[in-house]
């Protein structure tokens, strides 16, 4: 079952397509449907569902009649209406973090750089919420709770029977930073030799001795689907705001910038032994 995010762009791009085809512009279909231009934008860019009387007068202005393509577009509908399980957690996730959740569950494959902390998908609860209570003192105990627990529901997609292509590289800093303290730190280390056991799962070390690197003005990720229709995206989280960039150009250019740090990084081998050696410095 597609994510509600995935879903919900789906639709969007299926809806400007018909739009175009009818020559319509959405200042038109505005004045049809009554719907405001804005709200036909967020539908097509994939950030607003259609309740089911919307999506009708759409369809009967679009000049829909099929009954399989209009079945089709009532199912997409209902997929892009349903509520994901990150849902719930909308009163504590920071801004765009639960469309990043929505899309990472339905990603074939994801590509990161992270040059301060190590990926959410790969960190332990103790690791999470000590870099949570960190960035937010003013948090309250139940609510970093609620954090954590949106850290590791998300890394549930690891375990499913078709987990995404994790392929994460990390800054030398990340590792060697005792984030939580001695102890927190060398279990996560620990948890890092193991999860990337898996063969879906790739992680490598950036060291300090590479000197400059394509990644120094941040971290980022790329999100990549099976379906050839959703767009590939980029996310950048900063304390100024995250974003998604979807234009092809630019994300063919993140995609250069990191197979760039692939290739600057250490191996996955000799980035498994770095941190292997860096755990017993933690313990000792």
């Amino acid at each position: 079952m597609p994510s509600p995010t995935v879903g919900r762009r789906r639709l969007g791009i299926e809806l400007r397509k018909l739009r175009e085809q009818s020559n319509l512009t959405m200042e038109k279909v505005a004045k049809e449907t009554g719907l405001s231009e804005p709200t036909i934008s967020r539908v097509e860019n994939g950030k607003r569902a259609l309740k089911p009387v919307e999506l009708r007068g759409i369809m009967a202005l679009y000049g829909i009649t099929d009954p399989i393509q209009q079945e089709r577009l009532q199912d997409m509908a209902k997929v892009a209406a349903e509520d994901g399980w990150w849902d719930r957690y909308n009163d504590v996730l920071p801004s765009g973090l639960g469309s990043y959740v929505g899309l990472e569950a339905e990603a074939r494959a994801l590509r990161s750089f992270t040059d301060r902390i190590i990926h959410g998908l790969l960190q332990t609860p103790d690791y999470a919420r000590a870099i949570i209570k960190a960035c937010d003192p003013r948090l309250s105990p139940d609510v970093v709770d609620q954090l954590v627990e949106v850290r590791i529901q998300r890394q549930q997609i690891l375990h499913t029977k078709r987990p995404p292509l994790l392929r994460a590289i990390v800054d030398e800093s990340a590792v060697r930073r005792p984030i939580g303290g001695a102890r927190v730190m060398e279990a996560q280390l620990r948890h890092l030799t193991g999860v990337t056991q898996s063969p879906d799962i790739t992680l490598q070390v950036m060291p300090f001795r590479q000197g400059a690197h394509a990644g120094l003005d941040g971290s980022f990720a790329l999100i990549e689907f099976a379906d050839p229709d959703v767009q590939q995206h980029v996310y950048v989280e900063s304390v100024a705001g995250n974003i998604f960039l979807q234009k092809r150009q630019v994300v063919a250019e993140f995609r250069e910038r990191f197979d760039l740090l692939q290739m600057a990084a250490l191996s996955p081998q000799e980035s498994e032994a770095l941190i292997s050696t860096i755990a017993k410095e933690f313990r000792e």
